[in-house]
C-alpha cells in the first residue's frame, strides 16, 4: 500500500469514528423518555383503533439490554405466547406451538402499523446519526440517517421542542424514500422526569386506523444473559 494511501485510510477510519462517538443530546432525551439507561424491563400495551373504535390490542413486555439486544414477550391477545428477539440486526420469532425459530425482518407487522422493529429497536442513539437540523420558532426538526443498513426505516424526520428537545413527532421513511408512517409522541412527567407514555402511529394508506403504543412502565431489572440466546429460548419458556 502506497503511504499516501495508508494515510488516508487511517484518516478514513478516524472520521468515521468520531461520527459514531459524536454524542447526540437531542436523541439522549428522547431514549432517556423512553427506556432510560442500562438494562430494562418496558412494559408496553399496543392497541389498534379504527374510527373511534378498539379492534385489538396486546401486551408485551420487553426486555432491553445493552449493545442492541432485546426480548419482547407477548402476555396478552392473539400474540400470546410469541417472543421476539433482536441481536443487533438478526431477529427471530418464536411461536409457543414450535421449538424452531423463524428469522424475522424489523419490518414484519406484529400489530396494527406496528412493526417488530418498532417493539423491539427502542434506543436511537444506537440507530441514528442526526445529519441536519432545521430550527422553527419553537420546535426543531432533526434530520435522521440510519446508522446500519438493516434498520427499519432508512430516514427519520423528528420534531423535538426548542429548549428541551421533547420528542414531538416523527416520520419514518423506507429505503425508497417512501413514507412508510407517522408517529406522535405524548408525554408526561413521573417524578419530575420526563416521559413517553404513549406514541400513536398512523399510515395514510390505512385510512381511520391508527395504532396506540403504550410505554406503561420502565423498570431497572438484571436481565439474564441466556434469555439472549436463540438456542435457550427454542426451548425454555421466559417467567
Amino acid at each position: 500500500m502506497r503511504k499516501q494511501d495508508l494515510w488516508f485510510c487511517i484518516l478514513l477510519l478516524f472520521f468515521l469514528g468520531g461520527l459514531r462517538a459524536e454524542p447526540s443530546p437531542e436523541l439522549a432525551v428522547l431514549d432517556q423518555a423512553r427506556t432510560r439507561q442500562g438494562d430494562v424491563r418496558v412494559e408496553t400495551l399496543i392497541e389498534v383503533w379504527e374510527a373511534g373504535e378498539l379492534l385489538r390490542s396486546s401486551a408485551f413486555e420487553v426486555y432491553v439490554g445493552t449493545g442492541r439486544q432485546s426480548l419482547a414477550l407477548a402476555r396478552s391477545g392473539r400474540e400470546a405466547g410469541q417472543k421476539v428477539l433482536m441481536l443487533d440486526d438478526q431477529f427471530w420469532l418464536f411461536l409457543p406451538t414450535s421449538q424452531r425459530p423463524i428469522r424475522i425482518t424489523p419490518m414484519q407487522k406484529m400489530l396494527g402499523e406496528a412493526s417488530i422493529g418498532d417493539i423491539a429497536s427502542l434506543r436511537w442513539q444506537e440507530d441514528y446519526r442526526i445529519i441536519n437540523r432545521q430550527s422553527e420558532p419553537e420546535t426543531l426538526w432533526l434530520s435522521l440517517e440510519a446508522a446500519r443498513a438493516g434498520l427499519s426505516y432508512q430516514r427519520v424526520e423528528l420534531q423535538v421542542r426548542t429548549g428541551d428537545y421533547a420528542p414531538l413527532s416523527a416520520r419514518f421513511y423506507l429505503t425508497s424514500g417512501k413514507l412508510a408512517k407517522t408517529a406522535a409522541f405524548e408525554l408526561d412527567e413521573v417524578g419530575g422526569e420526563l416521559t413517553v407514555s404513549r406514541m400513536t402511529l398512523t399510515d395514510e394508506v390505512m385510512g381511520d386506523e391508527v395504532t396506540r403504543i403504550h410505554y406503561q412502565s420502565v423498570t431497572e431489572v438484571d436481565i439474564p444473559e441466556r434469555w439472549f440466546s436463540p438456542a435457550f429460548l427454542a426451548r425454555n419458556p421466559v417467567d
